[in-house]
């Protein structure tokens, strides 16, 4: 998918020469190969972009003080990341200051180039003018969407509609400017540099042809769903995009991605039990002398193409009131609940709770990474009054997901969005990087 701003690229290769340069410049001095001093620069690098990635730094986005302090808590997650294993090599003092001077100088660096990002957004930047083609349902909803992120640097400056019902019952604040045989003028007269067709029905050769002739070669062309995945990170749940999304499944290069993720899902979950194994013991011990109940919690969820599975927790509430129906994934839950044990409470804040899924990651019935398994009672109610909700069950349920780390508590209507464009685009490097961003979220207790 093509790039909606060349600033995406700019960032990520500036960043890229600002801690090559810092690296280069801290580590020069006290290296002794030339092999070694590159080994050292190309792994800070990688190191740093894929935290910065998953963070969220190369994507269009609004700044404000608070990325400080984030592009801060990223650098410095990036760099002890990135120095683990020339500490085990061997730890001294003098290693431990050139770690810390390093990612000081990155931090300044990236934080001034964001700074005078900023400025020439703000100041010179040119905003690029959209034109819409259909102005009905699906036209309205990508005008919404942009309108909603002045960030993007975009303003929709009419729609073009062959529909001579919805010109007469305009009910929106932005003009219909013409008939698509009218394209060449108003992309001419408006100075238009992106267009977006925005119609539901297939279109006939004769207005496919207006568009041929009446759009510049230069002028960029996005199909709306594809564009609303873009600005959104969600996928636009329709009859035609779940066709679509039917054939992205049933690819062959499908085939090799689940074994690879398969393998995958046995090696992370063996992983995070053996690093988490202390956390799970006191976990045990706590859950046990508050209330002498049963360690474990079991609730029957809806795994890939319905199947239902006991999905494992840890319990965090008084015995005598744990409910089967209750689903702390969709009922609300408050610090303050009184069914919740005071010791589980930590528990519930870091996602302790949720580590006994490893087993069910390692029998198969859930994933690392994937849609967030739901209640029966939730999947069937849901089946039945929303267009397409199985289809977020096309695969292994997951014990994080891009759902999660995007907004804590979606609309159910949300919550098939953010599935979908996850089954869609899924891949190991991205899944990993939805992992990295959840962990890092479960650790500064922002993750809900």
């Amino acid at each position: 998918m093509s790039a909606l701003s060349r600033s995406v690229y700019v960032l990520t290769v500036v960043d890229a020469l600002i801690i090559t340069l810092v690296t280069m410049f801290t580590f020069i001095s006290f290296v002794g190969s030339i092999a070694q001093f590159l080994f050292i620069v190309l792994w800070f690098l990688l190191v740093l972009l894929f935290v910065l990635y998953a963070k969220g730094y190369y994507t269009i986005r609004r700044y404000g003080f608070k990325d400080i302090y984030l592009l801060f808590e990223g650098v410095t997650v990036a760099t002890v990341i990135a120095a683990i294993p020339f500490l085990f090599a061997g730890f001294n003092v003098l290693t431990f200051l050139l770690f810390v001077i390093n990612g000081i100088g990155v931090f300044a660096g990236i934080l001034i180039f964001r700074i005078l990002f900023l400025i020439y957004l703000k100041f010179f930047k040119a905003t690029k003018n959209v034109l819409i083609v259909g102005a009905g349902q699906d036209g309205k909803l990508i005008a919404e969407k942009i309108q909603e992120r002045p960030e993007l640097g975009l303003k929709v400056v009419g729609f073009l509609d062959d529909n001579m019902n919805t010109i007469e019952d305009e009910d929106s604040s932005i003009p219909i400017l013409g008939l698509t045989c009218d394209s060449e003028a108003v992309i001419k007269d408006n100075n238009v540099k992106l267009v977006i067709v925005a119609v539901k029905s297939r279109m006939d050769a004769d207005t496919l042809t207006d568009l041929v002739k009446g759009i510049p070669l230069g002028v960029k062309v996005w199909r709306m769903p594809k564009f609303y995945e873009k600005i959104t990170h969600k996928y636009l749940v329709s009859k035609m995009t779940v066709n679509w999304l039917f054939y992205n499944c049933v690819q062959k290069k499908a085939l090799l991605y689940s074994y690879l993720k398969r393998l995958c899902d046995i090696i992370f979950s063996i992983a995070i039990m053996i690093v988490t194994l202390p956390l799970s013991l006191i976990a045990m011990i706590g859950i046990k002398l508050s209330d002498l109940g049963p360690i474990f919690f079991f609730q029957t969820r809806i795994g890939k193409f319905g199947k239902p599975f006991k999905m494992i927790k840890f319990r965090t509430m008084y015995q005598d009131k744990v409910e089967e129906d209750f689903d702390d994934d969709l009922n609300e839950v408050h610090a303050d609940d009184k069914r919740i044990m005071p010791f589980c409470k930590v528990l519930r804040k870091f996602h302790i709770d949720e580590l006994p899924q490893m087993i069910n990651v390692l029998r198969g019935e859930m994933s690392i990474v994937g849609p967030r398994p739901i209640r029966e009672e939730v999947y069937y109610d849901n089946k039945e009054r929303m267009p397409f909700w199985e289809a977020r069950n096309w695969v292994r349920p997951g014990w994080c997901g891009w759902q999660q780390i995007n907004v804590a508590e979606p609309l159910a209507e949300e919550r098939l969005e953010y599935d979908l464009y996850y089954i869609k685009h899924r891949h190991i490097l991205w899944e990993f990087a939805i992992l990295v961003q959840y962990i890092a979220k479960v650790f500064s207790g922002r993750c809900g």
